[in-house]
């Protein structure tokens, strides 16, 4: 691995942090160096180099707060001011500085939702906990720029080169057979036809073993070779470890102005007939309709009236292996709403749920047969600033090395006329884009 160690000109001060040019700069490294400091520690990875140009590493976590219900991890005033606050909520800082330097880091189960929306399924709590790191200083980096920005009293040894094991081939399987899983979409399709539901997120998991001596970073850096990420992280703390190559920003806030952006409709790409077929696909655009409706809905709960909109609608995103629909769907929050308020508005999100939610949330208990856990939860930020941006957990390895196992979600919207084998085909081809980490 290249030497990126640099020395730290005192003259290049911004505000309370230290810039130096560091194009180079690796972040598996640094989360290496921190963990051979502190191996209890937890390693966290905000990964928004694709699309917002920024990464972020905390390197000195106060505290860390589990909770299985989720009361005590949003006990923090970050999350729960704008309920009693007057004015407006601040916009973040300078043009230019990290959007991320301080403030909290949360990690949340899909089930966490039981706890304000009950769904009377199977499964009333999550069996992880939700988790939040409060982050005294954060090391960010500006991928488009080469930009590090160090936080004061910063140990410029940590950014020495991390020696990591190569990659360890995996054999993932799924938990059920192809004809289990037609059983189950036949059941939502009987759901579907009746009026029950008009959309209900499906997924399939699989799993493999992990051999001794498996290291989560080193299987990061693997990941990010393949190629950088839009909203992907990493989380390890004590056995747990996640690693995410989500395509999918769950939530973003800036002061007032809220954007969510659901992925639905997904299909192979490229295409050599361009994006026009995507586009005509009725079974797409109708799974992409009814998920913006859905999240349109979730903002107008807690958003200021009039102003929930769809800027972009039926956006086409590439992937190496697939071609997304994607929209944004933004609003203006309203007098008195928290960070809390607004995440508990979207949580879980639209697009790996369906409509409507909770009845559909009790559903996917009942079929899938198990928690979803991280899966399909939430993981991100909320800055000293008040700044928030989390991302879905999809395309998401979730392991622990106790158990020695590693597990992903990989899932498709269900409408009326979907046709089985279309639906197995798409989560095959979601599920090896997971897979090709370990080959």
């Amino acid at each position: 691995m290249k030497n990126n160690r640099r020395e730290i000109p005192a003259d290049l001060d911004f505000g309370n942090e230290t810039v130096i040019h560091c194009p180079d700069f690796d972040p598996v490294a640094l989360m290496h160096c921190l963990r051979e400091r502190d191996p209890a520690r937890p390693l966290i990875h905000i990964d928004r180099e694709r699309s917002t140009g920024w990464s972020h590493i905390p390197v000195e976590i106060s505290g860390v707060v589990e909770d299985g219900r989720g009361e005590a991890v949003f006990d923090h005033p970050l999350l729960s001011e704008g309920a009693d606050r007057e004015g407006p909520m601040p916009e973040s800082g300078r043009e230019g500085s990290p959007p991320f330097s301080s403030g909290v880091v949360l990690l949340l189960p899909f089930e966490l939702a039981e706890g304000w929306e009950p769904t009377g399924g199977p499964f009333s709590a999550p069996s992880v906990p939700a988790l939040r790191c409060d982050c005294r200083t954060v090391v960010s980096f500006h991928a488009p720029s080469g930009r590090l920005f160090l936080p004061q009293g910063f140990d410029p040894s940590l950014l020495a080169p991390a020696p990591l094991m190569g990659n360890v081939p995996l054999s993932f399987r799924p938990g059920e057979s192809d004809a289990d899983f037609m059983r189950s979409l036949s059941r939502v399709r009987k759901g579907l036809l009746d009026g029950r539901y008009f959309q209900v997120n499906l997924a399939r998991r699989f799993s493999a073993g992990l051999p001794e001596g498996f290291d989560p970073l080193a299987a990061y850096a693997r990941m990010r070779a393949l190629g950088p990420s839009a909203f992907g992280g990493f989380f390890s703390w004590g056995e747990i470890f996640l690693l995410s190559r989500s395509p999918e920003q769950f939530l973003a806030a800036d002061g007032e102005r809220i954007v969510t952006r659901p992925i639905a409709g997904t299909a192979p790409g490229p295409d050599p007939e361009g994006e026009e077929p995507l586009l005509r696909d009725p079974k797409l655009l109708a799974e992409h309709v009814m998920t913006v409706d859905l999240l349109r809905n979730d903002l107008g709960r807690v958003c200021r009236p009039g102003s929930v909109g769809v800027p972009r609608f039926l956006g086409v995103e590439r992937l190496p292996h697939l071609r997304h629909l994607v929209s944004d769907v933004e609003g203006r929050l309203a007098p008195g709403i928290s960070r809390t308020d607004l995440l508990r508005s979207l949580f879980p999100g639209g697009s790996v749920t369906g409509a409507p939610r909770i009845a559909v949330r009790r559903e996917i208990g009942l079929l899938e047969g198990r928690p979803r856990n991280y899966y399909c939860g939430a993981f991100g930020y909320v800055s000293g600033s008040g700044q928030a941006d989390f991302s879905l957990l999809i395309r998401t390895l979730e392991g622990d090395t106790g158990r020695a196992r590693i597990s992903f979600g990989a899932g498709a919207g269900i409408v009326a006329d979907s046709v089985a084998e279309e639906e197995i085909r798409e989560i095959a081809l979601k599920a090896r884009t997971m897979e090709e980490v370990f080959r």
